[in-house]
């Protein structure tokens, strides 16, 4: 898929760009990323794709908009994430890192289970009919520790922090390797490859396309851990490519340069996701690729263009984590209410997505003062 030109601006490659201690594209990436998530799950309510409340109009030009999305939302979290464990273990030792991941990660996990989730749980079981003498009549039921569906234990939206923790810790003598020096001249050599010949690029997807093809017929998503195979196999490997290329400035300037490429290879490929009746094998390449080229092209455009911090990108950066947090547990409580309303279809997800914003701003504004709900939230201390 590489073209003419795109292989032979690699050959005559200009010279690096002075190596910088933060990547501001990346960082920017991320707050679009989680961003992204308020339109899409505050959408949930209005396709068909099945959802925790549901409005009773759905709209098929909304399904269509969130398909775009759906094919490279999650991996680009996930290879964020990877590319921050990198940018971690410059400043921290393995035991450092180690205690800061459970910290950062496990505490709000604990937290979310018992605490911002259930309202989630609650107001499902209200629209699904049934009736509880008050809240918290309902909140106590959670702490029998019956796993959702068939009780009201759950980490709902949170198995993504649960994911990352458990990446995180079974990844230390991946990533160990991967900074000693034979790891460092194989992700150098690899970079190399990929220079050399432009198409090979794309191999890199490989690993991801065998998890689909093997393990996911046979171990749909459930988000649960443990039988999760597929989901879990395939999500670690996009934060491995993550953790891989933010270790090495020589592939995000290879990403970087080739983003003309990327974008044009990503608009055709989700015309052919669009339009082609694709099933099976080809329905899973076309999917892989859709997820590659676009994860791709933002980063190339995200770096090339944003090489610079600023206080709303501070701001934002922190305000992110709490955001992912409590944002569906708002999206949730006030879409109960919305979709009761007499109002059109637009309306309601324009509220909705109002709201969700607004909610976990205001959550994050009340967090962030005090040492104890930074800690519940994953911030560093004040």
């Amino acid at each position: 898929m590489a073209t003419a030109s795109s292989t032979s601006g690699i050959a005559s490659s200009p010279a690096p760009r002075p190596l910088v201690i933060r990547e501001y594209g990346l960082d920017w990436l991320r707050v679009f990323a989680f961003g992204v998530l308020i339109f899409y799950h505050s959408g949930m309510m209005f396709v068909t794709w099945g959802f925790h409340i549901e409005n009773e109009e759905k709209s098929r030009a909304l399904e269509l908009v969130m398909l775009f999305f759906n094919r490279w939302r999650l991996p680009l979290l996930f290879f964020i994430s990877g590319a921050g464990v990198a940018f971690s273990l410059r400043r921290r030792g393995w035991g450092t890192f180690a205690l800061e991941r459970l910290r950062r990660l496990g505490i709000p996990l604990l937290f979310g289970i018992l605490v911002v989730v259930p309202p989630q749980i609650y107001f499902e079981r209200l629209f699904r009919g049934q009736v509880f003498d008050s809240y918290w009549a309902f909140w106590k039921t959670v702490f029998d520790f019956v796993p959702y569906p068939q009780g009201n234990t759950s980490w709902h939206h949170l198995w993504f922090v649960a994911y990352i923790l458990v990446y995180s810790l079974i990844g230390i003598p991946i990533f160990a390797w991967l900074r000693s020096g034979a790891g460092r001249g194989a992700v150098a050599a690899l970079a190399g490859w990929v220079e050399r010949f432009g198409p090979s690029v794309y191999l890199i997807n490989i690993p991801s396309i065998a998890v689909g093809l093997t393990l996911g017929p046979h171990w749909p998503t459930t988000h649960n851990l443990t039988s999760d195979w597929a989901n879990l196999t395939g999500s670690f490997v996009t934060f491995l490519w993550g953790f891989v290329i933010a270790s090495s400035p020589r592939w995000l300037d290879l990403i970087e340069r080739r983003r003309r490429e990327f974008l044009i290879g990503g608009v055709l490929i989700a015309a052919i996701f669009y339009l082609a009746p694709l099933r099976g094998v080809p329905r899973e390449l076309v999917s892989a690729y859709f997820g590659m080229l676009w994860i791709f092209t933002l980063i190339g455009y995200a770096r090339h263009y944003i090489r610079r911090g600023s206080p709303m990108l501070t701001y934002c950066t922190e305000a992110v984590y709490p955001f992912y947090i409590v944002h569906q547990t708002v999206t949730i409580a006030a879409g109960y209410y919305i979709i009761q309303q007499p109002w059109p279809l637009l309306v309601k997800l324009l509220a909705a997505m109002t709201a969700t914003f607004l909610g976990s701003w205001a959550t994050f504004e009340v967090v962030k003062r005090t040492r104890a709900t930074r800690m519940l939230f994953g911030l560093k201390p004040d």
